[in-house]
């Protein structure tokens, strides 16, 4: 068994390869090595899913954050990004942050697109539940009219 050490190209593609000259099978008949291949195989997490140059991840928002709009921090692969949502954001709209995606190996980069995702505090307080109570008594707001 043999350890390699191998610098693996930025903007490598799901299926490409890696070429190691020499460290593949031992030649015939006294011939020099072949080459070994290393196929790579990029994985989405939990966090980030590729598509593309561009990087997806979610981007869970407060009921208030959505509804007031917010600077909020959120993680690309390099670093972390103050990000402006706009005041009235719909849960499946999706805010791109341009040039911060996968590296193409031309010099350029997809896009981060933060996918938002609205969620509802499953247990209440007491005062929570009240302004909840009120809101639907003073607003008009209705999603299923048009």
């Amino acid at each position: 068994m043999k350890t390699f050490s191998v610098k693996i190209p930025s903007g490598i593609r799901d299926g490409e390869k890696v070429r190691l000259l020499g460290q593949g099978k031992q030649g015939q008949n006294g011939g020099k090595n072949g080459d070994m291949f290393i196929k790579i195989n990029i994985q989405n997490n939990h966090k980030f899913k590729l598509q593309g140059y561009d990087i997806v991840t979610d981007l869970y928002l407060t009921p208030w954050e959505a509804a007031l709009g917010k600077r909020i921090n959120i993680d690309s692969i390099d670093d972390t990004i103050s990000l402006y949502v706009p005041p009235g954001i719909q849960s499946g709209e999706k805010v791109k942050i341009p040039q911060k995606g996968y590296k193409d190996g031309r010099g350029s980069r997809g896009d981060l697109i933060a996918e938002v995702k609205t969620v509802v505090p499953k247990k209440l307080t007491q005062e929570e539940k009240e302004l909840f109570e009120k809101l639907k008594v003073i607003s008009d707001f209705n999603p299923r009219k048009k």
